[in-house]
């Protein structure tokens, strides 16, 4: 059964590892505030969200097969009908979504390449530099009419040191471990700040046109926008602070890690 969307609290579930650690509070989270299940990629293990978000074609060929029927699929333009049909026979929504990424020089906010990637909607579609289907679910969520919006599992990928994603003690996702997408740590920052650069942009779009904005309630990198006071998680000794990249990373984040290219770029978003 379609569960609406308008006016109602959204939970946004991303598919980082905190999703796992803190399952239990999640899990009491959604059944205390009745709010409205968003799950990104492969999150069935944790929950089987009321809407279920796939955007990336890599994902989908792996992760496909656990949508759940109880959910209502949504996804992305991009992936062609007959990839979507190998694993889902049920009905579809879908997003309209501008495929861009964030190239060199988008650290000044007032270069072109940053203004490139401004979030916005118009004509049906989302505009702006997306590379996780988590920020698009954000979007959409708005687009929809939710009255409020937090989300869990938006770790980042480098919340956890590098010697502790080796070891695989730790995973930058939930239903895997270390190095999930298989690409370079220093990709990984890349990653990280060309996502949070997204989030403020969103953030911003959310509150100017919507009201309001949106809080991240699980540990993050991204510490703009999260709100510890609601699950009540302690600190984690050994979680990362975000640092913004020094000229001389930044250059690196996006010519030296290019080397390690990751293949989701022809694919659409991770």
């Amino acid at each position: 059964m379609k569960k609406q969307i308008r006016n109602k609290h959204v939970l946004v579930l991303g598919s980082g590892f905190n999703s796992k650690i803190h399952k239990d509070k999640i899990l009491k989270f959604i059944q205390d505030n009745k709010v409205v299940t968003f799950g990104c990629n492969h999150i069935t293990n944790i929950l089987i969200p009321d809407y279920h978000f796939h955007g990336s074609k890599k994902r989908w060929a792996k992760y496909g097969q656990f949508v759940s029927k109880k959910s209502i699929l949504v996804i992305s333009i991009h992936l062609p009908e007959k990839m979507i049909r190998k694993y889902w026979k049920g009905p579809i929504k879908k997003f309209k979504i501008r495929d861009r990424i964030w190239r060199f020089g988008s650290d000044n906010s007032n270069s072109k390449e940053f203004k490139r990637c401004q979030v916005y909607y118009k004509g049906g579609k989302m505009f702006g530099c997306f590379r996780d289907v988590g920020s698009c679910a954000i979007f959409w969520a708005y687009i929809q009419g939710a009255s409020k919006i937090s989300i869990v599992g938006f770790d980042g990928y480098t919340m956890f040191p590098e010697k502790q994603l080796k070891k695989k003690k730790v995973s930058q996702h939930c239903y895997g471990e270390g190095f999930t997408d298989g690409t370079s740590y220093l990709y990984s920052r890349k990653k990280d700040w060309d996502k949070y650069k997204t989030l403020k942009l969103l953030y911003k779009y959310g509150k100017k046109r919507w009201g309001f904005g949106f809080e991240i309630i699980t540990p993050t990198v991204y510490e703009e926008f999260y709100n510890p006071s609601i699950l009540k998680i302690k600190k984690d000794p050994n979680f990362q602070k975000w640092e913004e990249p020094t000229k001389k990373e930044y250059y690196n984040l996006y010519f030296t890690c290019m080397k390690d290219k990751d293949k989701n770029i022809k694919n659409f978003i991770y």
